[in-house]
């Protein structure tokens, strides 16, 4: 494995980067190179069932995490991609933008959203989902199901001991919470003191324990690199002091 370095880690390209239902096509992921074909062809099986809270993106950019996390922390690759790609699809078949209705009537205590009776059903629901699509593609080996059904299963509670690929899950999915494809979805018309504090508070600060060191580090240079690209200079005058590091990389990364 990788030692983690500011440096040398690649931020997302905003530049080059599709939003809209090509993302949740996986267009971006595709372009990257950075699947193997049998993920290729099961990420083709979930598009169906990715992204229905109308938050595209949500799927592809959660899996090319984890594969980044895969170079610094333990776990299995045949566990996490499937993992990834599987865990929210118990959105399915549900009203697309109930959850944004939610996160509004909640704003003021947005930690709320992560009680049993919001966060379950879909979990339930996604092992059933992910376990049809893995027998249908063949993939990954049945004996990695058992362990990606209790990943999917909760994921977002976080009520039970997970293994490491599913500690790599969850601080993946936590990640897209700092990303330019998230903010635009759910913050787009606040200003950057709202979404900095929001996004710490939410994801950042608030999530450290189940971060842990490198997603946190992999977290503040990805969030340093959606407030730049949204808001430019602009963006200096609420990273700094605090994220000075992660912003002078960015701005380098940035050209």
């Amino acid at each position: 494995m990788k030692t983690f370095s500011t440096d040398k880690y690649t931020p997302i390209d905003y530049l080059t980067w599709i939003l809209g239902d090509e993302a949740r096509k996986g267009a971006n992921i595709k372009r990257l190179g950075v699947l193997r074909p049998r993920e290729l062809k099961l990420l083709e099986a979930f598009v169906p069932y990715q992204d229905c809270r109308n938050d595209p993106g949500h799927g592809e950019i959660s899996t090319l995490i984890g594969i980044r996390l895969l170079d610094y922390l333990p776990g299995i690759r045949e566990i996490v991609v499937p993992a990834v790609l599987g865990h929210d699809t118990g959105w399915y078949g549900t009203d697309p933008d109930a959850w944004k209705r939610l996160v509004e009537a909640n704003k003021e205590n947005l930690k709320s959203l992560d009680s049993e009776v919001n966060r379950r059903p879909h979990q339930n629901r996604g092992i059933i989902v992910s376990g049809r699509i893995f027998q249908k593609i063949g993939y990954p080996d049945e004996k990695y199901h058992f362990e990606i059904a209790d990943i999917i299963g909760d994921h977002d509670t976080r009520k039970l001991p997970t293994t490491d690929s599913g500690r790599i899950m969850r601080i993946a999915d936590l990640l897209w919470r700092v990303t330019y494809p998230c903010v635009q979805i759910y913050m787009a018309n606040l200003c950057s003191e709202e979404i900095f504090k929001r996004v710490k508070e939410t994801c950042i600060e608030g999530e450290k324990t189940h971060l842990g060191e490198i997603g946190l580090r992999i977290g503040r240079l990805e969030f340093a690199n959606t407030m730049f690209f949204k808001f430019g200079k602009e963006a200096r005058k609420v990273l700094l002091p605090e994220y000075k590091e992660e912003l002078e990389r960015i701005v380098l990364f940035s050209g």
